[in-house]
C-alpha cells in the first residue's frame, strides 16, 4: 500500500530527560543507555496514529585555526564553534519516531517561540507517532506535521500550548564558500556538536523518497560537508560561527560526507508554512528530468531542465512548450544540474508570477512568457 503523508496521530507526554554538552564533539557520541530507555519510555506512551511520510548517513574532523581580529584579540575557530553551539543548543530539539517495529530520533529545530520546528522529511518519513524534547524540559511533546516539500526536503512540525522558547535565525546565504567552517548541532538526545567545513556547494543527493522505501529521490543544491552528521544530529541546523542556519543537516548512507539542505533553498518553503499553514509552490504545469551538461552533450542538446510532459491547459502547454524541450532559463536564473527546474520554482518564483522562459527546441533558443501556477508539492 502507497504510503500517505497526513497529521500524526495522538501521543500521550511523558517524563523524559534532557542532556547538553557546551563542548564540540569530533564525533557524534552514541546515547547513554539512560537515554535510550527514555526515548523508549515516550514511544511507548504513544497512542497509535498515523504520519507517514525513508532516511540517510557518516564522519571527519578539522586543525583549529586561528584570526588575529586586532592587537590582543584573537578568535579561534574552537572556540568559535564552541560559543555558536552553545549559542543554538537551547533551541535544537530532539524528534522521535515510530517506524513499526522501531524506535528512532534524529533532530530538528525551533524557528518559533510558540513551537514552530524545522526538519527534514527522511527524519519523519514513514512514522505513526511524532515527540518532541526540548532543552532543560523534562516534558515529551506531542507534535504534529504541518507540511512538507520533499523536493527541497524540508518538513515543519508544531508542537503545542508552548511559549518563549528560543529560536534560531536563518543566515545570508549568499556568502557561503567552499572551506568555510560549520558546526552541525543534535538535539538533546544526542549533545552532538561536530564541526566541519563546507567541502561543496550545490551538490546533488540521492536519499530514500520519503513517500515510498522502495524508491530515491534526488534533493538538489545541497551543502557537502565533512562534519560527521549521524542520524540522530540529522534533522537538526547547520550553522555558521555566528550561530544562524545555513543549512539543515542530512545523513548519507554510503558516503564518507555529510550534507544539508541549503537555507537558500528552503527559506522560503519555511517561511510560507510558518505565514499560511500550507505550501503552495509555483509551477509550469509540466513534468522535467534533469539534463546535466555531460548526458546533454552525449545526444546534442544544452544543460537544463528536459520536459517530458506537458499538463494540457497548463502555463506550458498554453505557452506553446512541448515534450522534448529543454528550459535553460527563467527571467535571469539559469536552470542547470546543480538548479533543475522544480527546485528553482521552489526558492526562487510563486505562483501568479509572469516569467520569461527561455528553452532550447532542436538546438534553437526560443523565449515565451507564461504566468505561474500554484499547486501543493507531492512526493
Amino acid at each position: 500500500m502507497q504510503p500517505q503523508i497526513h497529521a500524526p496521530g495522538e501521543v500521550r507526554p511523558s517524563d523524559a530527560a534532557t542532556g547538553e554538552d557546551a563542548r564540540p564533539a569530533p564525533a557524534a557520541r552514541r546515547w547513554s543507555p539512560f537515554l535510550v530507555v527514555v526515548a523508549l519510555i515516550v514511544l511507548t506512551a504513544l497512542v497509535s496514529g498515523g504520519v507517514t511520510l525513508g532516511v540517510l548517513q557518516l564522519q571527519s574532523p578539522t586543525n583549529p585555526q586561528s584570526v588575529n581580529l586586532r592587537p590582543g584579540v584573537t578568535i579561534t575557530e574552537d572556540s568559535a564553534i564552541v560559543q555558536a553551539a552553545a549559542h543554538a543548543r537551547p533551541a535544537v530539539v530532539s524528534v522521535v519516531t515510530q517506524t513499526q517495529p522501531s524506535v528512532t530520533a534524529g533532530s530538528g529545530y525551533l524557528a518559533t517561540s510558540d513551537g514552530y520546528i524545522v526538519t527534514n522529511v527522511q527524519v519523519i518519513a514513514h512514522s505513526s507517532t511524532l515527540v518532541v524534547l526540548i532543552q532543560r524540559d523534562a516534558k515529551a511533546h506531542k507534535a504534529r506535521l504541518v507540511d512538507y516539500d520533499c523536493q527541497t526536503g524540508v518538513a515543519v512540525l508544531k508542537i503545542d500550548q508552548v511559549n518563549n522558547l528560543p529560536t534560531l535565525a536563518f543566515a545570508d546565504t549568499t556568502t557561503l564558500v567552499q572551506g568555510q567552517v560549520l558546526v552541525a548541532v543534535g538535539g538533546p538526545l544526542t549533545g552532538a556538536a561536530l564541526p566541519g567545513h563546507i567541502s561543496a556547494l550545490h551538490r546533488a543527493v540521492t536519499v530514500t523518497d520519503p513517500a515510498s522505501s522502495d524508491k530515491s529521490l534526488e534533493i538538489s543544491d545541497t551543502i557537502q560537508t565533512d562534519a560527521s552528521i549521524d542520524p540522530g544530529t540529522a534533522g537538526g541546523p547547520l550553522l555558521n560561527v555566528g550561530g544562524q542556519v545555513i543549512g539543515v543537516s542530512m545523513a548519507a548512507q554510503g558516503s564518507s560526507s555529510g550534507f544539508g539542505l541549503s537555507a537558500a533553498d528552503v527559506t522560503d518553503d519555511v517561511q510560507q508554512i510558518l505565514s499560511s499553514g500550507q505550501l503552495v509552490i509555483a509551477s509550469v504545469g509540466a513534468t522535467s528530468s534533469v539534463l546535466t551538461q555531460q548526458s546533454a552533450a552525449l545526444i546534442g542538446s544544452v544543460e537544463g531542465s528536459h520536459l517530458v510532459s506537458v499538463d494540457k491547459g497548463g502555463p506550458a502547454a498554453s505557452a506553446g512548450l512541448q515534450p522534448g524541450d529543454v528550459i535553460t532559463q527563467l527571467d535571469d536564473v539559469t536552470v542547470d544540474a546543480a538548479h533543475p527546474l522544480p527546485l528553482l520554482l521552489r526558492s526562487r518564483f510563486h505562483p501568479n508570477q509572469r516569467v520569461t522562459v527561455t528553452y532550447s527546441r532542436a538546438n534553437a533558443s526560443t523565449q515565451v512568457q507564461l504566468t505561474l501556477a500554484g499547486v501543493h508539492p507531492t512526493c
